[in-house]
């Protein structure tokens, strides 16, 4: 039965080790993976004389982009003779998602296999590792099943089958052993126009993995008169939420939730608003930092203001 780990963990305590892939060159010129995690689903399947039987189907939740490397060791029976051959097998296969806009993912998958006959003479030439590459596309719920592995000396063979699909989000009920607390220092920063945002205020936000931790910033900015002399100002109330949402080798996925409205007020007239609705999802190291621009337009110049723009960060310590 498979199972949920920070990383994948083999059904033989092999682990299944997290890495971030190396960003593009400029020579290469190739476009970063979209932004999110994959959970991607593999079954080690061999095939030998006692039939076609598994050595576990292991889980893991993957950033695109991300490289997963699961180590699985095996002996394989001699499909032929009465004796039957033995053959010790360690399989080592390094998996890299990248996630597709309508779920499921392009999956590269590549296998090194080492065998040792058993009975061999130790003076004999080692044999060199038997290597493999493919990529396959995959829809959410599709599997797929792809050969690794064919030994010529005991004729077993080694398979995988494979899906990939969105993780469900963190929202299961958890006991006090099970939370996982993370911090965020929230800083805005703000500007009118076209000018650079300045910062204005900077705090410290304490929230569960799976659940949402919320701050809340509001003031009047006065406007010049209307054009019946009234007075007006700017009313501004933005509500930012951060949810930790999946922790995967060393680094946290991030959904940064932006509501609120702007509004011109004035003392003849009702007030004219702008609603804010933005939502992103990021991915951050501890200490690293991830910013989201927000831009907030007027109806016109009537309204005495043109544009404002936000600029949030937000740096983790997990």
């Amino acid at each position: 039965m498979s199972r949920l780990l920070r990383v994948l963990v083999s059904i033989a305590a092999l682990p299944l080790l997290v890495s971030a892939a190396p960003p593009p060159t400029e020579a290469s010129a190739a476009p970063l993976p979209p932004t999110g995690a994959v959970r991607v689903t593999v079954e080690t399947i061999a095939v030998d004389r006692r039939g076609t039987w598994s050595l576990g189907t292991d889980v893991a939740d993957l950033f695109s982009g991300d490289t997963g490397v699961l180590e699985k060791s095996a002996t394989l029976i001699s499909r032929g003779g009465e004796s039957g051959a033995r053959e010790m097998v360690k399989m080592t296969t390094r998996l890299t998602p990248i996630l597709s806009p309508g779920g499921g993912c392009t999956l590269r998958i590549e296998t090194e296999t080492k065998g040792v006959v058993a009975g061999r003479s130790a003076k004999a030439k080692p044999r060199q590792p038997d290597r493999t590459r493919a990529t396959i596309v995959l829809e959410p719920e599709q599997e797929r099943l792809v050969d690794t592995y064919a030994s010529a000396a005991t004729q077993g063979r080694l398979a995988l089958k494979v899906r990939c699909e969105a993780p469900p989000a963190a929202s299961r009920a958890m006991s006090e052993s099970d939370l996982r607390f993370v911090d965020f220092v929230l800083s805005v920063a703000r500007a009118e126009g076209d000018k650079d945002p300045q910062p204005m205020k900077s705090n410290q936000l304490h929230a569960v993995l799976g659940r949402a931790a919320s701050n809340l910033f509001s003031f009047n900015v006065p406007l010049d008169s209307d054009a019946a002399g009234a007075k007006r100002y700017r009313r501004e109330k933005v509500e930012v939420t951060l949810t930790p949402t999946l922790m995967s080798g060393g680094r946290m996925q991030i959904v940064i939730g932006v509501h609120g409205e702007l509004a011109t007020v004035s003392a003849n007239a009702a007030p004219v608003t702008h609603p804010i609705d933005h939502e992103d999802t990021v991915v951050i190291a501890p200490g690293e930092k991830s910013e989201v621009d927000i831009d907030v337009h007027s109806s016109g110049p009537e309204e005495g203001w043109k544009r404002v723009h936000y600029r949030l960060s937000v740096v983790g310590t997990f």
